[in-house]
């Protein structure tokens, strides 16, 4: 039980601890563009010979453009955490969960398991073999369904800490579009993992309703209805949430692959 939580929490306080230094070197490039940036600005208004109302304007301009981005860098993995965890949050209201980890849709697959091993037979070895063979099927399946889930996680937290070396870079209009793109990068793999609640949400309590609804003796018909569900969601797991994040980058529905599984990616 709980198998994939441990990983997934040294990943979150290893990435916290990479804030710091990561951030201080973000800093000095931010400085050094706010230095570059300001040299080059106020050097055109001189040469054009500006009036002061207008060299007053720019500079209005130029701090509240700075300010708002050095107040980004300084907030970075604050105002990244909070947008993940935020529509994680959405996410476990919509699907009615209470907590969302990778680790519980495994534990499923483990029950699924330990409750067709309880019930083989050694009078029907064939039968046996056959029914063991699909529920480490299920298993594998469910097993690869939550390190989807994992993935997305430790993803959005090396992000959130690691990613804000690109913050440094809001120090001038020239680079500022490297800032803004973290911050949709990071909304993204908040989507992402907003609809991965939910249709984990969705698919374990199909399972879940399944394995309840199973005989005392595990037939091999049962089982096939569990492997086509478990199959079902991960493929909707492995598709569905790229292209909800893909509203934000603006990509195309035709290139999340969806209904491209080819034989290959099935072996």
């Amino acid at each position: 039980s709980g198998i994939m939580d441990s990983v997934l929490e040294k990943y979150y306080v290893a990435a916290q601890s990479w804030g710091s230094t990561i951030k201080e070197h973000a800093t000095k490039i931010f400085f050094y563009l706010v230095a570059i940036s300001m040299v080059w600005q106020f050097s055109q208004l001189l040469f054009h010979r500006s009036s002061v109302s207008e060299l007053f304007g720019e500079t209005i301009r130029f701090l509240t453009f700075i300010g708002f981005f050095l107040w980004i860098l300084r907030n970075g993995p604050e105002i990244a955490s909070s947008i993940i965890t935020s529509l994680i949050k959405i996410g476990e209201s919509a699907a009615g969960q209470n907590t969302f980890s990778p680790s519980s849709i495994v534990d499923i697959g483990f029950k699924i398991f330990d409750n067709i091993c309880e019930n083989l037979s050694i009078w029907s070895p064939v039968e046996s073999a056959i029914t063991a063979l699909t529920a480490i099927i299920i298993l594998i399946i469910l097993a690869l369904i939550a390190i989807n889930m994992m993935l997305q996680l430790c993803s959005a937290w090396v992000l959130a800490y690691a990613g804000i070396f690109f913050l440094g870079f809001g120090g001038s209009k020239w680079t500022s579009d490297m800032a803004i793109n973290y911050f949709k990068t990071v909304l993204g793999i908040g989507v992402s993992l907003m609809t991965m609640v939910l249709l984990v949400g969705i698919g374990s309590s199909i399972i879940t309703s399944c394995q309840q609804q199973m005989s005392t003796t595990i037939k091999l018909q049962e089982l096939s209805i569990l492997l086509v569900v478990s199959l079902t969601l991960f493929m909707l797991v492995d598709k569905l949430p790229s292209m909800v994040a893909g509203i934000i980058t603006g990509a195309s529905i035709g290139s999340s692959g969806i209904g491209s599984f080819g034989a290959g990616a099935a072996i």
